[in-house]
């Protein structure tokens, strides 16, 4: 057989190795050098995104739901109140209901905290009451109270002194948690970003989390914590059924109205009647109820009829201002 070249012949070389017995042939196995910096950066790498991942795990983790922030590092099962407008209110429970007379009413009542809303009249909502000033105090505050109002005829307050005078601005409250006021809030409808925000944000060390969106004259507020103890109050009794928590039943179980013996807030006295509307009432204004459906487009399924119902009685504003 003669070479003719790489790929022109009919026949090929092999070589084959045959085990002979230890230290009885020419040849041996040799492993292949291992490469000790590749194993140390390897496992350097391995070490960081671990360490990453641990960081990681322990921050807040959040996902955002209509536009509204929902806290997920709570523990248990978590909700989310949503009270806006004049007020319309989505319980923790998914029920929505709606409050338009003026008076103190408890959002969330528990044995440890207490979370009120002060709902008043407004220039711009034809009588019907909006979300004027929030509350919030209980055990678990320790003695201390915040209080959050609206842009023109409000303040923010601790304790009865002005709190986070400047914006934006934060401060740390030992034993009960930490406030913070700044722009970050989200509305449901992102085409009206260019709204000046003024959002106070208090932690508190039990878990709850609320959002104050200071507008005008009125208020928004997010309201974010876990089940456990026993809650009741216009945010529902947070039980897993959306059913209770309509207005009637909510009001039957003495949730609603606070007494004066427990208000938050400097006691108003006599609260003048709400105007009896339905969205009903504005359908049959034809134009003036294309025209709230067209403003609250963006609004959502959810939130949509409580746009409509705002704007058509308490002007076209509303539908810039829902959510947070």
């Amino acid at each position: 057989l003669n070479y003719v070249g790489q790929g022109r012949g009919d026949w090929a070389v092999q070589t084959t190795y045959v085990y002979v017995g230890a230290g009885r042939g020419d040849l041996g196995h040799m492993a292949p050098k291992k490469n000790g910096l590749a194993v140390v950066v390897c496992g350097v790498v391995v070490l960081v995104a671990l360490v990453l991942l641990a960081l990681f795990m322990l921050q807040p983790v959040t996902t955002t739901t209509r536009g509204v922030e929902k806290f997920s590092n709570l523990g248990g099962s978590t909700g989310t109140c949503l009270i806006y407008g004049d007020p319309h209110i989505e319980t923790f429970d998914g029920a929505s209901t709606m409050y338009v007379q003026e008076g103190e009413y408890y959002l969330v009542k528990t044995d440890t905290i207490s979370i009120q809303a002060l709902c008043l009249a407004t220039p711009f909502t034809e009588g019907l009451a909006a979300t004027h000033e929030l509350a919030v105090g209980g055990s678990a505050l320790g003695g201390h109270v915040i209080r959050v109002g609206p842009m023109e005829n409000g303040q923010i307050l601790l304790d009865g002194q002005p709190a986070l005078t400047a914006f934006p601005s934060s401060q740390t409250v030992a034993g009960v948690g930490s406030l913070s006021y700044n722009a970050d809030g989200e509305l449901v409808d992102g085409a009206q970003g260019h709204l000046e925000k003024h959002v106070v944000h208090i932690s508190l060390d039990g878990g709850h989390h609320i959002e104050v969106m200071r507008w005008s004259n009125h208020i928004n507020v997010r309201i974010a914590m876990a089940s456990g103890s026993p809650t009741d109050g216009l945010c529902g009794n947070f039980n897993g059924q959306a059913g209770d928590d309509s207005a009637a039943l909510i009001t039957a179980r003495n949730a609603a109205a606070v007494p004066e013996s427990e208000c938050l807030f400097d006691h108003q006295g006599a609260f003048k009647p709400a105007p009896a509307h339905s969205i009903e009432e504005c359908k049959r204004d034809v134009q003036r109820y294309n025209k709230a459906v067209e403003l609250c487009g963006a609004a959502g399924a959810a939130l949509q009829q409580g746009c409509i119902f705002d704007v058509c009685f308490a002007g076209a504003r509303y539908a810039e201002q829902i959510g947070l």
